[in-house]
């Protein structure tokens, strides 16, 4: 028999864990959608120099892979005027005096990685009027035009269509023009083989044109990493290129290496360099960029599924992805309790810390979740604090337990009312943490209260309820693992490890760590007659 439980016990352990190794290393597939962090929070300030009774800057735009939502211009005593054309957004703040004061824009800003594949080959002779402006040159020295000539003859074939003949001069841009941001000009990048982002850009602008491309120069910050995030580092303007490729615009940059793509850490403020260039020039303004990740916590879900569904396999006709997005959340939720139960064993059998039973951690780690865990801890605290008064002012009444469990219930909704009148009085008080689910939690664990105060007293009840209390702060500190909560989801079959590793627990006949403390006076004593005896 107990080889038996050796052989069940082992298989419950290893075969998810083998699962695991299957799915990532044979099917390929990660063990939890990719994150997918790309909301900001996005502050703009800008200042004129000079004495100026009006001015512009660029702000975003929605538009591929960004959407700017909650827009907010601070513009006090002066006018703001947006100009949108159908690419980019000037911002124009005025007034009848100079404007001395820095005005400021802010927005969410959710940026999405753009990529096209695949682009089909382009033979377009002609443009609508709209993009006659991208096609224009800009002029040159005419030994910077000999050496962009010189340069296409011994890149270009001549016969390629507009898709490659802008690959190859992506290529050359990318590949033979060192990064150097002292050089600024075309004359010198030219003769030298070096340039700034902005210079690269720029030869790639004119040589896209001057072979009947549509080329733009377009304006964009690249965000923070965490740690420019913690030290507060102010961004900067960066530059690449869009071209129109097969009726859109496509991506371009020979700065960073990107063909036909553009990462989510890049925001667009404006898509045509040109029509700006005087306007965020450091001598004409003074700017302040600043962008924060928003505190979501999202999983590219979606195409975690098609991954999933795409390799044909056992795993994807028992994937939870299938499910509806209300049972997915329920899920989500409901299977960590198993893990709560892992922790509540080790802390019950092997620690020997004391709680209320079983469910009872549980409930009030849920509660923790249902509301938050500030509230939640004080609210809890607060009853309890009620309850253990209430019951020595009703022991008077000699009222038997059910109507005592009545009243207690009645109180606690009383607190709740007092709560709610409360927060309607003071804004910065939330009522989002009320509904029907904390109360029966709450009153619940008063009845397990009340029953143990009246049993075995006050000292061993606070004892339990503080044990109870770290063991639900504990389960409720994988809530706040949303890594952990979606491994669980995305591989469900980790429950059986879970049950295997409580059997071991539940195996374990050997004393609680807590029990060495509680009787180390005893086991001294042992160990000195044992001494004494030889």
């Amino acid at each position: 028999m107990r080889k038996l439980i050796i052989f069940i016990t082992a298989l419950l352990i290893l075969t998810p864990l083998g699962m695991l190794v299957y799915k990532s290393q044979v099917l390929d597939l990660s063990l939890i959608p990719q994150m997918v962090d790309d909301v900001w929070n996005v502050h703009m300030s800008m200042k004129p120099k000079g004495d100026l009774t009006a001015f512009s800057f660029p702000i975003p735009k929605s538009g591929p892979g960004i959407k700017v939502s909650d827009e907010k211009v601070r513009s006090k005593d002066f006018l703001v005027f947006m100009d949108a054309n159908s690419d980019s957004k000037l911002a124009t703040w005025s007034s009848k005096e100079f404007i001395k004061r820095r005005v400021s824009f802010s927005a969410r800003i959710d940026l999405k990685p753009l990529m096209y594949k695949n682009i089909p080959k382009d033979f377009t002779e002609s443009y609508p009027k709209g993009l006659e402006v991208y096609l224009e040159v800009p002029k040159l020295l005419p030994e910077d035009v000999a050496a962009i000539e010189l340069l296409e003859g011994a890149i270009l074939e001549g016969t390629e269509d507009k898709t490659s003949l802008v690959r190859k001069i992506y290529y050359y841009v990318e590949e033979e023009i060192q990064r150097n941001t002292a050089i600024k000009t075309i004359h010198e990048t030219l003769n030298s083989g070096k340039g700034s982002p902005l210079i690269k850009a720029k030869l790639f602008n004119i040589m896209a044109r001057r072979k009947g491309v549509p080329s733009r120069i377009v304006v964009m910050v690249r965000m923070p990493d965490s740690k420019q995030q913690k030290e507060k580092t102010k961004l900067r303007f960066t530059f690449a290129n869009e071209v129109f490729l097969s009726n859109r615009w496509v991506p371009i940059d020979t700065n960073r290496g990107y063909f036909a793509e553009r990462p989510d850490n890049f925001m667009v403020v404006h898509r045509n360099y040109e029509e700006v260039e005087k306007i965020i020039s450091k001598k004409a303004v003074s700017y302040s960029i600043q962008a924060e990740r928003a505190r979501i916590n999202r999983y590219n879900k979606a195409e975690f599924k098609k991954a999933v569904l795409k390799t044909d396999s056992i795993f994807s006709r028992f994937s939870l992805y299938r499910l509806p997005l209300p049972l997915q959340t329920m899920f989500t939720t409901i299977l960590l309790i198993p893990v709560g139960t892992l922790v509540l064993c080790l802390a019950r059998n092997i620690i020997g810390i004391p709680t209320f039973g079983m469910f009872t951690p549980i409930l009030l780690t849920l509660f923790f979740k249902e509301t938050s865990f500030g509230f939640g801890l004080l609210f809890f605290m607060v009853v309890v604090l009620i309850g253990i008064g209430q019951r020595y002012v009703l022991d008077k009444f000699y009222l038997l337990a059910v109507p005592r469990m009545s009243i207690i219930l009645t109180f606690v909704i009383m607190l709740m009312i007092v709560y709610s009148l409360t927060a309607a009085d003071l804004t910065s008080i939330s009522q989002k943490h009320l509904a029907f689910f904390p109360i029966v939690i709450v009153t619940t664990n008063i009845e397990r209260l009340s029953i143990m105060l009246t049993e075995e007293g006050l000292l061993n009840t606070l004892k339990t309820l503080v044990g109870t209390l770290v063991i639900a702060i504990l389960g409720f500190s994988l809530y706040s693992i949303p890594e952990l909560e979606m491994f669980m989801f995305t591989n469900p079959e980790l429950l059986f490890t879970i049950v295997g590793l409580l059997i071991l627990i539940g195996k374990y006949k050997g004393y609680r760590l807590s029990e060495f403390i509680r009787f180390r006076d005893l086991v001294r004593q042992k160990k000195k007659l044992a001494g004494e005896s030889k």
